[in-house]
């Protein structure tokens, strides 16, 4: 009986130790997490973040449009019309990405987004993307949804002034 006891004195020692030798880890500080807005209004600072909108029907005017605005200043138009791809880049200052940035936060480029059907015969798809950041996000809505989303109007004339501004069409 003595062998028993001792044998369960021992065990129970074992198990109580670890934790009586020092306090438990405390958790630790919650991380205070960005929000998506917050790095889109200081995209010059998150070089790793990049927005793309991506318009148009490829063998239609000017074709898919996608312009990517990356944090690290750098924008790109990539177009694709008729089966062939075109690819311009170009390196804005910090300022300017910083503007662009927080046009596309006060814009609500991340907002949730519905199209409703049956759609205009003609429209093309849109597409809004943010990858970088803590989560990705994408929204896939319908271009004429920017007669009722001004945010969404807003959206696409930013992206089609910056092509413009970066490859503007050839003379």
């Amino acid at each position: 009986m003595n062998r028993r006891r001792a044998g369960t004195l021992a065990l129970a020692l074992t198990l109580a130790l670890p934790s009586a030798c020092h306090d438990p880890p405390r958790p630790a500080e919650p991380a205070q997490e960005i929000s998506m807005d917050d790095s889109l209004r200081q995209l010059d600072q998150h070089p790793r973040l990049a927005v793309s909108i991506r318009q148009g029907t490829e063998h239609f005017r000017d074709g898919v449009v996608t312009v990517t605005i990356r944090g690290d200043g750098l924008v790109v138009v990539d177009r694709l019309r008729a089966g062939t791809p075109s690819r311009v880049e170009q390196r804005l200052p910090p300022e300017r990405i910083r503007d662009l940035g927080r046009a596309l936060a006060e814009h609500r480029v991340t907002a949730a987004r519905t199209s409703k059907l049956p759609r205009e015969p003609g429209d093309t798809p849109l597409v809004l993307r943010v990858d970088g950041g803590a989560r990705p996000f994408q929204a896939e809505v319908w271009y004429g949804d920017r007669y009722q989303d001004r945010d969404l109007d807003a959206l696409i004339r930013l992206a089609d002034a910056l092509v413009t501004e970066v490859a503007p069409p050839a003379r």
